[in-house]
């Protein structure tokens, strides 16, 4: 599962957090994206070994308590690991780093809150598809 530069880029252009000459980098809208691609990989692999369209509406909450349990860890490597491929000053810039493992922190710092969130986001994306 991978996400280039290409992408990161793109998504911060098309929203002109990114300026050409100095290339700041609005964080948690980029983290923001690194986390909807691994969720949108997971939720997509979790349809297929399943055989699945959708997942059942009763069945959601149950799914997602699962996978944000069982992908907590995974998706924080998967954060840090993608700042470190599209960023290659990553380590050395303290303040992105920095700012990188705040945002990690404060996203799980409030477990209820954020598959509650997901729960919401799946339930609605699916309503999409009738």
């Amino acid at each position: 599962m991978e996400y280039s530069t290409n992408n990161l880029k793109n998504k911060t252009d098309n929203n002109n957090n990114m300026t050409e000459p100095s290339r700041q980098v609005n964080l948690p809208n980029t983290i923001k994206s690194i986390v909807l691609h691994f969720i949108k990989v997971h939720y997509k692999k979790y349809l297929d070994d399943n055989k699945l369209t959708k997942i059942p509406s009763e069945e959601v909450d149950d799914v997602v308590n699962n996978l944000y349990d069982e992908k907590q860890q995974e998706l924080k490597k998967y954060i840090r690991g993608t700042m470190r491929k599209n960023f290659p000053d990553y380590d050395k810039n303290f303040t992105m780093k920095t700012t990188t493992e705040e945002i990690i922190l404060e996203m799980f710092d409030d477990p209820d809150y954020s598959k509650n969130r997901l729960v919401v986001e799946i339930k609605n994306y699916q309503e999409t598809l009738n």
